[in-house]
């Protein structure tokens, strides 16, 4: 598989590049293809369709490392998505620098949208300089009995973000450090710089962003004791104010505050997890939480998973929350080490001030209306690389 690796590295550098292009000893190419049959009930229509990541996002992505000596080695990490149905690159939103009042999450960006870093990892633990999932995202991955993939999974408490997933489960021009595992503890720290040149009032008209506008401090720390593990994250994002019409910076920011406490234990054949999320925006409307529960279980070459949340978030101009009970069961029968066949079912029961959507790994279902109810069911297959 490594010679084969190697061989398919060299031709896809010279395709991409047309330049001298050298494959490593230490270069893997990895991925997964995930496509998945659809039937969708958004509340006021039914709906079939062919999608692409129920269960694992698709993705491609290549790693390489080398070792430095004196248990010092570097290492580095490229990794983007593509719609399995169609083959086209996922788009994004991962450089705050684009932003504007119109567009305060920036412009639609492609290429390597999940992960892109190098860093060093020795005795005293990793560090990462780059792209990469922030604390949060590894804490909820570790509490989620679906592992964020398949319709209803802990992906779920982007909703309530307002960003979407970049500077949430996600950073750009960021560092990152991992400790090294100490007597059932490890922790992580992220620092983002937010955007990747800073903007400010003097540089031009209309006025940029704040020049504190993006940036973003993460930390989490879990506690592994026999088979009970807990893990707890802790993150704020500076965001920019704006108002007035047209919309426009007023030179300030606004903090908000995300806050995960998980919970999960594991005994044979299953496991049972759930924890409590929620999200503050002082002097914002869009405060929000959830909590969930569920289980999975290892049946043969199978694995039975279900998890249950309710989830809240303030709706502005509303007295009351919007609110909904969220369900997700999925089964994944392994026809290998590579291929799995797979259902997922997924269900948002919507209160009468909700909208939330019911999503996947990498796909989204949006409700017909305010209040409206959403059913999915999908049938697939995932063929790891």
């Amino acid at each position: 598989m490594r010679v084969r690796a190697l061989r398919i590295a060299a031709i896809f550098c010279a395709a991409a590049a047309g330049a001298d292009c050298r494959a490593e000893p230490g270069l893997t190419l990895y991925g997964v293809v995930d496509a998945a049959l659809n039937l969708v009930d958004n509340g006021s229509a039914t709906s079939a369709s062919m999608k692409s990541g129920i269960v694992s996002g698709s993705q491609f992505g290549m790693r390489g490392t080398e070792d430095l000596g004196g248990s010092l080695r570097a290492f580095f990490q490229l990794e983007t998505s593509f719609e399995s149905n169609s083959g086209a690159y996922k788009p994004y939103f991962g450089d705050p620098s684009s932003a504007t009042p119109q567009a305060p999450n920036g412009v639609v960006g492609k290429g390597f949208n999940r992960r892109a870093f190098v860093g060093l990892e020795g005795r005293y633990g990793m560090l990462q300089l780059g792209r990469d999932y922030t604390p949060l995202y590894w804490a909820v991955l570790d509490s989620d009995p679906l592992k964020l993939g398949s319709y209803g999974n802990m992906q779920q408490i982007v909703l309530l973000s307002g960003t979407g997933s970049d500077r949430f489960g996600r950073a750009s021009n960021a560092v990152f450090y991992t400790s090294p595992r100490v007597a059932g503890l490890r922790g992580r720290l992220m620092v983002s710089l937010g955007p990747a040149a800073a903007h400010g009032a003097s540089q031009g008209s209309p006025p940029g962003q704040p020049r504190s506008a993006s940036r973003m401090i993460g930390a989490s720390l879990d506690y592994t004791r026999g088979a009970l593990t807990f893990n707890g994250s802790y993150q704020l994002l500076r965001l920019p104010e704006i108002a007035g019409s047209p919309p426009a910076y007023t030179g300030a920011t606004g903090l908000r505050r995300d806050m995960l406490v998980g919970l999960k234990y594991t005994s044979g054949d299953y496991t049972l997890a759930g924890g409590y999320f929620r999200v503050s925006h002082p002097g914002r409307s869009g405060d929000g939480s959830d909590i969930w529960a569920g289980a999975s279980l290892r049946l043969g070459a199978g694995v039975l998973a279900f998890n249950v949340q309710h989830m809240r978030q303030d709706v502005s101009g509303r007295s009351r929350p919007g609110e909904a009970m969220v369900l997700g069961i999925s089964y994944i029968h392994a026809l290998s080490r590579r291929v799995s066949l797979y259902a997922s079912y997924g269900m948002v029961n919507n209160g009468a001030a909700g909208a939330f959507s019911l999503l996947s790994s990498d796909t989204a279902v949006a409700p017909a209306a305010r209040g409206g109810d959403i059913r999915a069911l999908g049938v697939g297959m995932r063929y790891v690389f």
